[in-house]
């Protein structure tokens, strides 16, 4: 071969070769022994805490004056403060079982925030610089078998790990503390150090290679022999799986040396794993001398494949979206310090709303969570813990052990779960090439099996390089610009929920209902995007702590579930939205008892043969089934029995392949009956004009106008039920709320009502008759001059028609009239149209429902919610203005009635286009009737709720009319 061909050779090699970042270790994480739960010494329980504890205190036999501090657990939730920068500790005794003489034994800490010293009878085990990524050290050497040992761990919550991942900043506390499990175990002197497995299928996603890639390390004094490892796979039902080669002999391993194996297994036809079928293999991996099991662990295997083709991601040959939410850990009394089952509960609630996709902003999770995801079916990206990385200066020598030391323990603890589809490198940073970039290259070197994703405000933010780029916030205008993008698309955080507009979610919980149209709207958009691979909504859960003292704090109530774990309204929006179930009704029942669909089957794997769809009509059922493949839409149809043919409504309820029910409809299939309501002849009508006042006669009792200011009053039986009433409401739009994240300071917001001010009546006229008599009055507000007109009809209503022209511009949130009713009238009940055709009892937007104003029995709170565990549903949770349920608005109503405890009521009647919001105000009842109303102004999701602002300029009108009933 002549020089120039072997040079072009060396070329052709060399850009053939994958990427390779420069030289970067791997850090011991030991595959747990099988049935490590019964071979650990935990350390999890009550230690002994110092804030401020003397220097060199690890060194001491015992410590005196200490307190008791939880385990897990953050320091600051549990009342301690500790300097800024410095260094508190903990304290407390184990003691190794006297079986475990002559093993290694080895310290597992899954979490400890943020920079750490472990110290073992005195002495130095190691350190770790990193809050959110497991760590191992082998304590063997320092620990004393069947004796009490001590372990004493100095810990900073203040580092460079702290900063780059603005953590505690961003929790608006430190978040100091052992902070996840921790315990010591056992292995033999030759054990595994690591193992990990993946999987990939041939060109036909048909049969698949099992490969695992395995570490054994002899950590004894001496040269070992006879070394062998043993492969053993089983299905979901415990059914060994044969394996060709499954043993592999070890060749003789000198003393201290690793040995690596990498060794792939032929899977004919595996079951595939994905979110709706996740169907994991259990792979078992025994290391022998001779006979002798000298370790033995497990993988949960799950066969999937992931992969980028253009601008779609794949997994196992099916293109996918991602329907997702952000997760945080959080506990409301614990920080980010989760237990009790917490993260499978999570898992399980987002996959009830129909979730099939979480990241993990903006830190890896403990990988309990990953283990529910794996076994319950949620795909995952997962994100190393960096946020707002670019404030941070952070020294060259330090760029490996904080910028890439931290994604090589994210992934080498997590790369064999098969729900992690995507790695991020971080949230929200700048320096892409001088921080992230080494990073990235490592993350594929150690993963080349999954797509990189750097979660970023645009989508240019990686230069370009990564599988996957994102877009956070891109409103809806986003689903067009991405449909042709070169790249996957995800909106790893959209749709923010209302969450900063403090002042006007006091007023108006029904704000939270309101949100689910919107997202409805954006998913429809991104669904139908080629180029957009999902989003993740921001966020998954309320980020509220209440620190000792119940001072609030973190970012706030921006989830569909709070931190209590329960469904907050937006939860049953998101449900819906992200229905993988569409159905659409094509049109009345015809004669023969038929009634017809549209259905789009949006699964990403599941035929829609797999669900379960049983409709309901006139106290009977029945079942439907029809084939239809993921991603695709067709029709079906329902022929009821004659019986049913005078059935007006037939519901659906959809139950999906893991089980769960993932919607519920209810279709009107013939028209409803509406019988009119004449409004002549039902009662005498009078009217008298005295000095100061014009009072009306009516069935609903005596109405009183004043003359000096031009309003209504109204009485039954000489008792009030409606006091000086309206006044004309322009509420403006105010995305007020002391700012982003809550410090501290007093949730209880005043709710923001202001109706107009000053207002002025220039004149009263009264136009008496027979059927009708209606009182008409000219005034003025700051804001506003137009007429109200009072028309009295003989049945008892009152019909209140307003029509004013804007004095000053103002871009509203709702308009209408508020009146005023005593404080007995505290119970609402209500029926109206809704944009779901169901909603569940206890909902704030129930089609049709009723809510009591304040439960003495139950505590007040502001808006971050209950500081104490709650025992009713958030629809009960109350502050001074009453109850969710009671104060939010109710949109599109037919009716709403307020009643008092003897049973005198004010209906508000209306054709489904009003809505009604009612509130306590001091010693009043407060009824507000709009004939506009819009989500508000939550600066983030502003670009969707705009979509339905209409503001005013000065010389608009504001009109509208509302008919109100009132019986004794």
């Amino acid at each position: 071969m002549n020089l120039k061909r072997f040079f072009h050779l060396l070329v052709w090699i060399l850009l053939a070769l994958p990427v390779c970042a420069a030289d970067f270790t791997v850090p011991r994480l030991s595959p747990l022994p099988i049935k490590v739960e019964k071979q650990k010494v935990p350390l999890a329980g009550y230690w002994q805490f110092n804030p401020s504890p003397e220097k060199e205190f690890w060194k001491k036999g015992s410590v005196s004056d200490w307190k008791n501090i939880e385990v897990p657990g953050e320091w600051v939730m549990q009342g301690f403060e500790v300097e800024k920068g410095k260094a508190a500790g903990y304290f407390r005794t184990f003691t190794i079982p006297s079986a475990w003489s002559g093993q290694q034994i080895k310290l597992r800490c899954n979490g400890i925030y943020s920079d750490s010293r472990i110290y073992i009878n005195g002495k130095e085990a190691g350190s770790h610089l990193g809050g959110f990524t497991a760590f191992e050290l082998d304590v063997t050497d320092l620990v004393q078998v069947g004796k009490e040992n001590r372990i004493a761990v100095s810990v900073i919550s203040e580092s460079l790990a702290d900063s780059t991942s603005s953590a505690s900043q961003y929790a608006v506390h430190p978040l100091g503390g052992i902070t996840r499990d921790l315990y010591l175990f056992a292995l033999s002197e030759v054990n595994l150090s690591m193992f990990h497995a993946s999987t990939s299928f041939d060109t036909s996603y048909v049969d698949a290679v099992l490969k695992t890639n395995i570490e054994i390390t002899n950590e004894s004094s001496a040269v070992k022999s006879g070394l062998s490892l043993h492969f053993t796979l089983k299905d979901a039902n415990g059914k060994e799986i044969q394996l060709k080669g499954n043993t592999l002999p070890v060749q003789n391993m000198a003393m201290g040396a690793t040995e690596k194996v990498e060794i792939s297994f032929d899977i004919a036809k595996p079951e595939k794993w994905d979110s709706e079928h996740p169907y994991l293999y259990t792979l078992t991996c025994q290391l022998k001398e001779g006979k002798k099991v000298l370790h033995e662990t497990v993988r949960r295997v799950g066969f999937r494949q992931v992969e980028v083709r253009g601008n779609q991601m794949y997994i196992n040959n099916m293109p996918v979206k991602l329907r997702g939410v952000c997760r945080h850990e959080v506990m409301p009394l614990r920080g980010r310090s989760v237990n009790d089952g917490m993260w499978r509960k999570d898992v399980e609630l987002f996959r009830r709303g129909n979730v099939n996709y979480i990241r993990t902003s903006h830190y890896p999770p403990d990988e309990a969570l990953l283990e529910a995801c794996d076994e319950l079916g949620m795909l995952v990206e997962v994100e190393a813990p960096f946020c707002w990385a670019h404030n941070t200066n952070v020294p060259e020598e330090m760029h490996d052990a904080v910028l890439v030391n931290q994604h090589v323990e994210m992934v080498n603890l997590n790369r064999s779960h098969p729900s992690v589809i995507m790695w991020s490198l971080g949230n929200e940073s700048l320096k892409y090439a001088e921080y992230f970039k080494k990073a990235g290259e490592v993350v594929k070197q150690m993963d080349p099996t999954r797509p990189r994703i750097f979660s970023q405000w645009g989508p240019d933010a990686d230069n370009g390089e990564l599988e996957v780029t994102n877009h956070h916030y891109p409103g809806p205008t986003g689903p067009n610009k991405y449909r042709n993008s070169k790249r996957p698309v995800t909106f790893d955080e959209f749709c923010h929920l209302n969450a900063y507009n403090r002042l006007e979610l006091a007023a108006d919980p029904g704000l939270r209902s309101m949100w689910g149209p919107l997202l409805d709207q954006m998913w429809n958009d991104m669904y139908h995007s080629q180029g957009v691979l999902g989003g993740a909504i921001w966020a998954g859960i309320d980020d509220t702590f209440f620190l000792p003292g119940e001072k609030a704090v973190g970012y706030g109530t921006w989830g569909p579930i709070d931190g209590w774990r329960r469904e907050k309204p937006e939860y049953w929006g998101m449900k819906k939205a992200f229905s993988p179930v569409k159905i659409v009704q094509k049109g009345n029942m015809s004669a023969d008892g038929i009634v017809r669909f549209h259905v789009e089957n949006r699964h990403n794997f599941s035929d829609l043969s797999e669900c379960t769809i049983v409709w309901k009509a006139g106290g009977k059922s029945g079942r439907v089934t029809t084939d239809m493949a993921p991603r695709s839409e067709g029709e079906f149809e329902i022929q009821l029995p004659e019986s049913l043919r005078n059935a007006e409504k037939l519901e659906l309820t959809v139950t999906g392949v893991r089980g769960f029910v993932i919607d519920e409809y209810s279709f009107r299939i013939l028209p409803e009956q509406i019988k009119p309501q004449g409004q002549g002849q039902s009662g005498q009508l009078s009217c008298q004009e005295k000095a100061d006042v014009i009072e009306i006669q009516s069935v609903g009792g005596v109405f009183t106008v004043d003359k000096r200011n031009g309003l209504l009053s109204a009485g039954q039986g000489g008792n009030a039920v409606l006091l000086q009433s309206p006044a004309l409401m322009v509420l403006p739009l105010n995305g007020d709320g002391e700012g982003v994240q809550m410090v501290g300071k007093d949730q209880k917001f005043k709710p923001y009502n202001p109706v107009c001010e000053n207002w002025l009546a220039q004149s009263v006229t009264c136009l008496p008759g027979d059927e009708l008599i209606s009182i008409k009055v000219k005034g003025i507000y700051k804001e506003a001059e137009g007429i109200f007109e009072y028309r009295f009809h003989k049945n008892g209503e009152v019909t209140f028609v307003y029509d004013f022209t804007m004095l000053q511009d103002i871009s509203p949130r709702q308009t209408g009239l508020v009146f005023t009713l005593p404080s007995s009238f505290t119970h609402l009940d209500w029926k109206r149209k809704g944009y779901w055709s169901v909603y569940p009892e206890d909902h704030i937007g129930a089609l049709t429902g009723q809510a009591e104003a304040f439960d003495a029995s139950l505590p007040v709170s502001g808006l971050a919610g209950p500081s104490k565990q709650p025992v009713k549903s958030w629809s009960y949770d109350q502050t001074a203005a009453g109850s969710n349920m009671f104060r939010s608005t109710k949109e599109n109503i037919y009716s709403a009635r307020l009643k008092d405890g003897s049973g005198q009521s004010v209906t508000v009647k209306s054709d489904g286009t009003q809505y009604v919001r009612a509130w306590i105000e001091g010693d009043a009842i407060r009824l507000l009737v709009a004939d506009y109303n819009n989500p508000g102004k939550e600066n983030f999701l502003i670009p969707h709720a705009e979509k339905g602002y209409k503001p005013l300029r000065k010389g608009d009108k504001v009109q509208g009319k509302v008919t109100v009933s009132f019986h004794p």
